[in-house]
């Protein structure tokens, strides 16, 4: 009975763990880009939480069950086939049950699609593709799985929801705009738009940074020529004439060249911009749709785990109903309880005594008969009956049994207290 208590006391704080309040995540450096993101994290959040309710919930009525089967009294079983069938296939069908619930909950908590490539896989797995991509009849997605499997699985059902939406004929809202050309817009559309502006960007932000260098080179060569031409303008003479046309001549290019290289920045620039303003809107596009794939993913989840949940809970009942029915001493009938027998009265308690508890109190007429360390603590004695049981506060004449303390006693009321022992 103490290692069934054991398990109970272990199951009892796993359901106060698992029902537990979520702690608040820890704030990111990184700000989330669109409140979509946030709101499929609190949705994320809220699912987890309600599937973990759901198994304390479970838990705490396996503890009702299972708390209140006689799980000692397997010992006594002589397992005989097929007599034991009931018993061993009813408590394997009840851990069945439980298994089945921790998994299904297990099934919340693991993780969704977490990239656009994870993402264009698992819909290749659901809509038809040939060689240009995903197949669409009259704008509308064209699927692998059939109405049956999605109304028996929760989570196929909810992934194909997400391929009408995401494409659909408003895939645009959702994947952004000029992706699709002869066919609607899809993921594998939204990765390519990345993949060529990624590459764009890649291949603009190191021109760029040469003309920048160009332009800092140039200025500081304009400025070292300019300065040449001031001082030997200030020293004009004959012989400096050559060297100061040359001079101007040196800084006139010089200023061309970098007024080109200014130009070319400029375009450079320009175009780095128009860039990176299409790469931040396909990469809100794409947090927007990993927040309604994830969303979308764990809400189907959630709905094949309560689904499994739900068997789980019957398996568990049955089985332990069918184990509990199968233990010794299940069917029979109660034995019937003989008539007790008139015994022969017994010599009254007060020729030998009553054994008994008193507490005599320090600094008390009694107390003076004991040792110091009897006062104040509980002494075994004996009452012997030669009137009523006193009460409790006294008075009281007892013998007392316990050493150093041994022998009669007499204590007036209110200097101690008299218990008898049952």
């Amino acid at each position: 009975m103490a290692k069934l208590t054991e398990v109970a006391e272990t199951m009892r704080r796993f359901v106060e763990t698992a029902a537990a309040a979520d702690e608040p995540p820890p704030e990111s450096a990184v700000p989330t880009n669109s409140a979509a993101t946030r709101m499929a994290t609190t949705a994320r959040q809220s699912y987890q939480k309600t599937a973990r309710w759901m198994l304390a919930a479970f838990a705490a009525v396996g503890i009702l069950i299972f708390g209140s089967l006689p799980f000692a009294a397997i010992a006594d079983v002589e397992l005989r086939w097929p007599e034991s069938l009931w018993l061993v296939g009813g408590l394997l069908v009840a851990v069945a049950g439980i298994v089945a619930a921790v998994i299904s909950v297990s099934l919340v908590n693991e993780p969704e699609d977490v990239s656009l490539g994870e993402l264009d896989c698992d819909l290749r797995g659901l809509q038809e593709t040939d060689e240009k991509g995903f197949l669409w009849v009259d704008e509308k997605p064209v699927l692998k799985v059939g109405r049956l499997s999605a109304a028996w699985n929760p989570r196929i059902a909810a992934r194909i929801e997400l391929v009408n939406i995401l494409h659909g004929p408003e895939s645009s809202a959702h994947l952004g705009p000029n992706l699709g050309s002869e066919r609607p817009a899809s993921v594998t559309n939204l990765i390519q738009k990345l993949g060529e502006l990624e590459s764009r960007h890649a291949s603009l932000a190191p021109l760029v940074a040469r003309h920048t260098v160009a332009i800092e080179s140039y200025e500081k060569r304009t400025a070292a020529l300019k300065e040449l031409l001031e001082e030997l303008r200030s020293r004009m003479g004959s012989v400096l004439d050559t060297e100061l046309n040359a001079a101007a001549s040196m800084h006139t290019a010089t200023a061309a060249k970098l007024d080109q290289e200014r130009a070319s920045l400029t375009v450079k620039k320009q175009e780095l911009a128009e860039i990176d303003d299409q790469l931040k809107l396909y990469h809100d596009h794409r947090d927007l749709v990993l927040a309604e794939s994830g969303v979308m993913q764990l809400r189907g989840t959630f709905r094949l785990a309560r689904r499994i949940l739900a068997v789980a809970a019957m398996l568990t009942l049955f089985g332990g109903t069918a184990y509990a029915l199968s233990l010794p001493g299940a069917k029979k009938e109660p034995q019937a309880v003989a008539a007790p027998q008139v015994a022969a009265s017994p010599a009254p308690p007060y020729e030998t005594g009553l054994p008994a508890k008193v507490v005599v109190h320090k600094g008390t007429t009694a107390a003076t008969d004991l040792p110091p360390e009897c006062a104040d603590r509980e002494l075994q004695a004996i009452w012997i009956g030669d009137d009523r049981v006193p009460s409790i506060a006294g008075p009281f004449r007892v013998v007392v049994t316990e050493a150093p303390c041994r022998g009669q006693l007499t204590v007036p009321k209110g200097e101690g207290s008299f218990t008898l022992v049952s």
